[in-house]
């Protein structure tokens, strides 16, 4: 690994030998009538020089307020790097290796524009994933989208949906997240009774704006319905509100730091009520570091759990081996991501990131790592948006996530606190 001339990171493939060795290799298969041998087995090709690697973009804040998801996110992006090298590489591309060029985003959208067309336009790039945080991803797709490069992410708005064609969403939507709350809310009362507070940004309007839309529909009363700026220091005034509000249930719409201080102020001023902290900052192994034993019984909701499969279990496993904790939400979907870039080049049998495109936008998988996502299958429709995405309910227990809802996706049954 070492770094360019531009400061990324970038994973290199095994560049192979020299180009005068290559010209030499390309003089021989000349002079002896073609790049076919004939063997007993058939003609086989002669590959006498390594295909070139196939650069893929990484976009992911290692620095700033994100950094504790960006920085796991990285450690997965390498690992499914390597499981795809370690398999053969892009077969129809003679093996060539895929080569993980990173950015740090820097948790900043003025950041994330400025490096999304570095990015771009310093390297051949023929496919990009990031930023899973919905803010920087949209400010990235647009980048993206000018330039014709594919960009798959595992972040949850629904405008990354709306009016773009290189942008592909493989996992459940922030609609579908608000669903599957107000559904959860069921599983700990009959008349459920909800207080939603959610942060000022892409990823919490959306999210709760979803909420308060489907509320009716599933037999929930929103009896509060508060927004706050994103890093706020005290949560007590917030929870205050929600203890005055007559909620037995609360959804939090937060990334990690908001919510480790609400779960806290939720605590502190002896509020019993039952949590459900969605998706971000809830399902991540931070989360339990800070609160502890506080998080045992808090139910969220994510795109991706590594209990959902065996795929993902071993996955998991490889993980925690690497890093000592077990794969969250957007970094296992993150491997999942780089197999259906995987599958997009071997079916172009092209760096072209036009073809490769077209390749996405035509992925239909039931099967292997690529389909590793809730059902088991991803399947693009015009909109970039995989038309069986749907959301996983979870819980904590004992210090891991466990899949709990819907009943088809629950791998261990609800604590009932």
């Amino acid at each position: 690994m070492k770094e360019d001339r531009k400061g990324q990171v970038v994973n290199n493939a095994d560049p192979g030998p020299t180009p005068a060795k290559q010209q030499s290799r390309r003089k021989f298969l000349l002079k002896t009538g073609g790049i076919l041998a004939a063997t007993g087995f058939g003609a086989v090709p002669l590959r006498g020089w390594a295909a070139d690697p196939v650069n893929i973009g990484a976009l992911y804040p290692t620095t700033g307020s994100m950094a504790q998801i960006g920085v796991g996110c990285v450690a997965a992006a390498r690992l499914a790097v390597e499981m795809v090298n370690e398999a053969g590489g892009i077969k129809s591309l003679g093996g060539a290796k895929l080569n993980l060029i990173l950015s740090d985003v820097q948790s900043d959208t003025t950041v994330t524009r400025t490096e999304t067309d570095r990015l771009i336009s310093g390297n051949k790039l023929s496919a990009i994933h990031g930023c899973f945080a919905s803010a920087l991803t949209l400010i990235a797709s647009e980048v993206a989208e000018r330039a014709h490069v594919p960009l798959i992410s595992g972040s949850s708005s629904d405008q990354l949906n709306k009016g773009r064609t290189y942008t592909f969403t493989p996992f459940a939507r922030a609609s579908q997240f608000a669903r599957a709350q107000l559904q959860m809310a069921k599983l700990v009362s009959e008349h459920p009774k909800v207080a939603v507070i959610f942060e000022n940004t892409a990823f919490g309007t959306s999210t709760s704006n979803g909420l308060k839309e489907l509320a009716p529909g599933e037999g929930v009363e929103i009896v509060m319905f508060e927004p706050y700026s994103a890093g706020f220091t005290d949560a007590s005034p917030l929870i205050n509100k929600v203890k005055s509000s007559g909620a037995n249930a609360l959804f939090s719409v937060s990334y990690l730091n908001d919510l480790i201080l609400i779960v806290r102020s939720v605590k502190q001023v002896g509020l019993n009520i039952a949590i459900n902290g969605g998706s971000g900052g809830f399902v991540i192994p931070d989360f339990y570091k800070n609160v502890g034993k506080l998080a045992e019984g808090l139910q969220g909701v994510a795109h991706w759990n590594h209990d959902m499969d065996a795929n993902a279990e071993q996955v998991n496993a490889e993980y925690k081996k690497r890093t000592g904790e077990f794969l969250f939400e957007y970094a296992g979907g993150l491997v999942a991501q780089t197999f259906m870039i995987s599958d997009a080049l071997e079916r172009a049998a092209s760096t072209d990131p036009q073809k490769v495109r077209d390749a996405l936008s035509t992925l239909d998988v039931s099967s292997g790592y690529a389909a590793m996502a809730p059902g088991g299958k991803v399947k693009f429709g015009p909109d970039g948006k995989n038309v069986y995405g749907r959301p996983v309910g979870v819980q904590w227990q004992n210090g891991d996530l466990a899949s709990v809802f819907p009943k088809e996706d629950a791998r261990a049954p609800l604590l009932r606190l």
